[in-house]
């Protein structure tokens, strides 16, 4: 089934915190249960009049649809739920989030190269890091480089060559110590990026997302 705006309970659920989706599908399903229960409950239908079965009659397709597609929400809800507490997810989350407050994460990129961590993935958090933290250490980059070429093969030398050239890598002398400020550190003060406290169930910024990071689109 293809998730669109026309599909009964995506238009209200798309934009959710993963957090408040469980209440909300708990909210629906317990409508739909009274809504069901007013029609099988045998002594009250009996007292209803042709009309009134007449519409509920009309309204059975209706029903059936919202039952679907909240069954298909239910299923999809639960696949998320399963893959964000996965410890390997989680634990990405968490370097990614300490890299966008400009804490250096090496460990995290020595680990993932020693570990054979998806080229690509890894390359990611590489760039990441350069970004946020103003370049790399000179030492740091070549022992990294060193260790990449090593476990990916020499085509991540030309690939790290490229990332350079666009701007993505770069190294830095290391005079520069990881606790200085960075254009990129006075840009996320200054544009408000880290929201550390969000409520999921009222958000006032689009922090709540990610639970704290909001891109300055």
């Amino acid at each position: 089934e293809t998730l669109r705006d026309a599909a009964p309970l995506y238009p209200t659920l798309r934009d959710q915190h993963l957090e408040t989706i469980g209440p909300n599908l708990r909210a629906r399903a317990e409508t739909l249960r009274r809504s069901r229960s007013r029609f099988s409950d045998r002594d009250a239908a009996a007292s209803r009049d042709l009309s009134e079965l007449h519409r509920f009659v009309r309204g059975i397709p209706a029903f059936a649809r919202d039952l679907r597609s909240l069954t298909h929400h239910i299923h999809l809800a639960e696949e998320v739920k399963k893959k964000a507490e996965r410890p390997a997810f989680r634990r990405r989350w968490e370097v990614e989030r300490s890299m966008l407050e400009s804490e250096p994460r090496y460990d995290a990129l020595e680990e993932g190269v020693a570990e054979e961590m998806e080229m690509e993935r890894w390359l990611r958090l590489l760039c990441l890091q350069s970004l946020t933290g103003n370049g790399i250490k000179a030492t740091r980059y070549d022992a990294l480089r060193k260790e990449a070429v090593q476990t990916y093969g020499y085509e991540c030398l030309w690939i790290l060559r490229d990332l350079e050239k666009a701007g993505f890598l770069r190294k830095r002398e290391t005079f520069f110590m990881d606790s200085m400020a960075t254009s990129y550190s006075n840009l996320r003060k200054a544009l408000n990026l880290i929201v550390p406290e969000v409520d999921p169930a009222r958000p006032e910024d689009v922090a709540y997302v990610s639970s704290g990071y909001a891109p300055m689109t």
